[in-house]
């Protein structure tokens, strides 16, 4: 016969509440899943360099393959697009930038944002909480944002 010491014992109790309590702590995930939707061929323009002269050659189309909205269950949502630069010119010229030498990284918060999905969507602007995008040397583009449950009101 195996004899178990105390402490042992004492351990494997208190490893067992332990447990016991984590496991009746977790929440029960929401009912409710989030929603996505997909849509695709959106044009958009954004900065390619963020220099003191800006916005001087610093701005540039790019066609989205695809925009991506991940609405949470809390009604908040993330935005993902992908995209390439386009040899498309800027409205106006001076404006016009070149695809960056090295990867060009961008971000903001609040209200700096306006959504390309939504405008594609149903031509409505909703601003984002906060927003990032990489533009790598090749051209291709992946911005993300995150828009709050409550639409932002920005002025």
């Amino acid at each position: 016969m195996v004899r178990i010491s105390a402490p042992f014992r004492r351990l494997a109790a208190v490893a067992l509440a332990v447990s016991s309590i984590t496991l009746a702590a977790t929440p029960v995930s929401s009912a409710e899943p989030a929603t996505v939707d997909r849509i695709g061929d959106i044009d958009t323009v954004l900065a390619v360099r963020f220099e003191a002269d800006f916005p001087l050659v610093s701005l540039m189309r790019a066609t989205c393959d695809w925009a991506q909205f991940v609405e949470r269950p809390d009604g908040s949502g993330i935005e993902t697009l992908h995209c390439a630069l386009s040899s498309e010119p800027v409205m106006m010229p001076d404006f016009q930038g070149s695809p960056p030498s090295s990867a060009f990284i961008h971000g903001g918060g609040a209200c700096l944002w306006t959504s390309d999905y939504w405008f594609a969507k149903d031509e409505s602007i909703v601003m984002a909480e906060s927003f990032s995008y990489i533009v790598a040397p090749s051209g291709r583009v992946n911005i993300t944002a995150e828009y709050p449950a409550e639409p932002l009101v920005c002025e």
